[in-house]
């Protein structure tokens, strides 16, 4: 009995892991809104833990960093801003496209200037898969403070760990 137990649970290990979806990615673009007075550019990075949910859904933890570089204006250079967005990231492709949509949201941590308390953490994408590896996603991320929300449309690239092991791997 011990053994059928054993067989069972690795059985339902594999078959979980085989599931799971790891990515990285890199971003970057133009700000709008309440913060392009102070910066125009903001960077970024993002890894994801994706899990299916079905063969058209995943979802999952994404942890990411958003930098907005500084910009001098009237005469005075403004602090730059980093955030550490910890989100949950969701995306949809239907079957053999090779277009996708997502969004990821969550809370940004303010790491700097000292004193910012961050927001609420906004991300819905398109995207379009390049090859097995990686794919590219055009984007609006916003981060949501008590009076402006700081914004950027952006362009990102990503690579997925898990290329090849699947034919469905969009995300």
């Amino acid at each position: 009995m011990k053994k059928i137990l054993l067989l069972t649970f690795l059985n339902i290990s594999i078959q979980v892991t085989s599931q799971q979806q790891f990515n990285i990615g890199i971003n970057g673009g133009i700000t709008i809104g309440n913060i392009e007075p102070v910066s125009k550019m903001a960077f970024g990075g993002d890894i994801n833990y994706l899990f299916d949910i079905s063969d058209e859904f995943v979802v999952g933890p994404s942890l990411g960093l958003v930098f907005f570089s500084s910009k001098e204006a009237n005469g005075e250079k403004s602090d730059a801003k980093m955030y550490l967005p910890i989100s949950t990231a969701i995306r949809f492709n239907s079957n053999e496209d090779v277009f996708y949509v997502g969004a990821d949201l969550g809370f940004a941590v303010g790491l700097s200037p000292e004193g910012d308390n961050g927001g609420v953490f906004f991300k819905p994408l398109v995207g379009y898969k390049i090859n097995q590896a990686f794919k590219v996603n055009l984007f609006y991320a916003g981060i949501k403070k008590r009076k402006p929300t700081y914004a950027f449309i952006g362009l990102g690239l990503v690579y997925d760990f898990n290329a090849g092991k699947d034919d469905f791997y969009f995300y």
